[in-house]
């Protein structure tokens, strides 16, 4: 596997045009570190990929694995209400890795 730090990659269109960090840069080196156990070193290129990919990841698989209770969460965790949550926590992420 190439180490996305020494190999060329596309750079993000975000960054390049302003120079400021969007939500998703350093989600490649994150999944890079965590595929070689390096769980730290993820979450310090990209705070929020790993909490991405759980959620992402049970939502997947929770048809699959609780078919009869699916419904309720479906409309619980993964509404409009979740995807507004998410859409608050994705631009305070963005807005505070450029501040700090």
């Amino acid at each position: 596997m190439y180490n996305p730090e020494q190999y060329f990659f596309p750079l993000c269109p975000f960054r390049f045009l302003t120079g400021w960090l969007c939500p998703g840069c350093g989600s490649q080196r994150a999944m890079h570190q965590i595929l070689h156990g390096h769980i730290a070193a993820s979450m310090r290129l990209n705070l929020l990929f790993i909490p991405g990919i759980l959620y992402v990841g049970v939502g997947y698989l929770s048809p699959v694995l609780f078919p009869k209770s699916w419904p309720e969460m479906r409309g619980r965790y993964y509404g409009l209400k979740a995807a507004y949550v998410s859409l608050m926590v994705i631009v305070i992420f963005w807005v505070g890795r450029n501040l700090i």
